[in-house]
């Protein structure tokens, strides 16, 4: 009996190998496993927030390891966001908890999550700045803030309701004036001050899967004004800048674009890349924008667009923007914070997976072929306390009411984020690929993949079941 066993124990060892090699001599079995089971380097990201300042260690855990098991392998983490607008009253009704910025506890958290991305194999970002848009916060000065030329001087920015021009939304104790967008110093003392700090104060191997600076899209209006514009205007143009002017507007528009990609974006980037991360940015605007959104996402890392859940309008500039940014530029992936929502008639815990995937496809089929989830929230450990619920956002986390729909959403996500970042896309179209030893792919109208071999070979594959429909004609 036992030697009956270990002989057939070896038979199947043997067969197993053979099938193995089988599969890795044959690029179909090898392509269909890695469409399956994608590679690692093919990750589902998230937008990971922490509200209100209701953040604890436990709770950290808790969210990263929820991540992880659902398949999400990318957070991107903005440490001190507030739950209301700009446009509303800050502070009315809120509550907030004991993670106040940079306190022991806030250190501690992110140290905390920082290690324990690592532990997990979670690739992780960091905002750029406290909140979420753009880049600012307590140590910048006003001579070092996004400034406008006035006929009564120089002054830093307003926003509509007459307030400085802040990083938002935000908790109190992180909030700070925007930075000057048109000066690579003043942008790179804010990168130290942030970013820098945090690498300095956590070291190395407390973060070893930290590999990111995000920004996110443009919601700070424009300004007018540097410590060098007179001088900049000069060289580029060779005439003097006269704001009275208005012959000279169209000039100053120009050079204030061309600054904000390469001293903004490009002096992000630059510092980055001196601490080994790369920039991550949405190249386009929720407000008056300043830049060109071609030149502007050249000078990031990485590049993404944006769909909401509410698409009642397909978000093409948005798009374009991302896309026509990564062509420009040589990117392949071009990412999409996807199913974004807001204000309080819209951010619900609704969604399920047959209402989002349709919503997806449309933008797979546009050009978008990598994903990251809007949003996660950071929950408290202690699961008995109400869920932090911000007006915006479809809700991800551990504690939504779809929660089991999270990992068949992520699952479908990377295997179509897979099949469309393989080989270049063909003849402009966002949705068909072709490899290089010539076998094409198609995205169809059915949300299957149509994989034709070399030889004329065709087959279906179909990204939520897993299953493959062979021997087309």
């Amino acid at each position: 009996m036992k030697k009956s066993y270990l002989l057939f124990m070896a038979m199947l060892a043997f067969t197993l190998i053979v099938h193995a090699q089988t599969a890795n001599n044959n690029p179909r079995e090898r392509l269909w496993q890695a469409f399956l089971t994608p590679p690692d380097s093919i990750r589902v990201g998230c937008y990971y927030y922490w509200v209100n300042e209701q953040v604890d260690p436990k709770g950290v855990v808790a969210d990263l390891e929820w991540m992880k098991e659902n398949g999400i392998t990318l957070a991107f983490l903005a440490t001190d966001i507030r739950n209301r607008t700009t446009w509303d009253n800050p502070w009315e009704g809120q509550a907030f908890g004991k993670n106040k910025f940079q306190s022991r506890l806030w250190w501690k958290n992110l140290r905390t999550a920082l290690k324990t991305a690592g532990r997990l194999g979670i690739e992780m970002g960091l905002f750029n700045c406290p909140g979420w848009s753009q880049s600012g916060g307590p140590w910048v000065k006003p001579e070092e803030a996004m400034r406008n030329w006035t006929s009564h001087g120089i002054e830093v920015c307003k926003t509509k309701e007459g307030t400085d021009v802040m990083c938002s939304p935000c908790s109190p104790d992180a909030q700070g004036l925007e930075v000057d967008k048109l000066s690579k110093v003043h942008v790179q003392k804010h990168f130290e001050a942030f970013i820098g700090e945090i690498l300095r104060r956590i070291p190395q191997k407390d973060r070893p899967t930290l590999t990111t600076v995000v920004v996110d899209s443009w919601e700070r209006g424009k300004q007018n004004y540097t410590d060098s514009i007179f001088s900049k205007f000069r060289q580029r143009f060779g005439y003097e800048l006269d704001y009275t002017n208005p012959a000279c507007q169209k000039d100053l528009d120009r050079l204030i674009a061309d600054l904000v990609a390469s001293e903004y974006m490009g002096g992000l980037t630059e510092k980055a890349h001196e601490y080994g991360l790369r920039t991550w940015c949405e190249p386009y605007a929720h407000s008056p924008f300043p830049a060109n959104s071609i030149t502007y996402g050249s000078a990031a890392d990485e590049v993404a667009a944006e769909f909401w859940v509410d698409d009642r309008k397909f978000r093409q500039k948005e798009v374009d923007a991302a896309l026509g940014s990564a062509r420009r530029s040589g990117k392949n992936r071009v990412w999409a914070e996807s199913f974004t929502d807001g204000w309080p008639e819209l951010a619900k815990d609704d969604w399920s997976f047959e209402k989002l995937k349709p919503i997806a496809d449309r933008y797979f089929h546009a050009g978008i072929n990598a994903s990251i989830l809007h949003v996660m929230i950071s929950q408290p450990g202690n699961d008995r306390k109400p869920a932090v619920r911000p007006w915006f956002g479809t809700y991800f986390d551990r504690r939504s009411q779809h929660a089991s729909d999270l990992k068949p959403l992520v699952t479908y996500l990377r295997r179509c984020n897979f099949m469309l970042q393989l080989g270049k896309p063909l003849d402009g179209a966002n949705d068909r690929r072709i490899l290089s030893d010539g076998t094409f792919i198609r995205f169809t109208d059915d949300s299957l993949f149509e994989v034709t071999f070399p030889d004329g070979h065709q087959e279906l594959w179909n990204p939520m079941q897993g299953i493959t429909t062979r021997g087309m004609e």
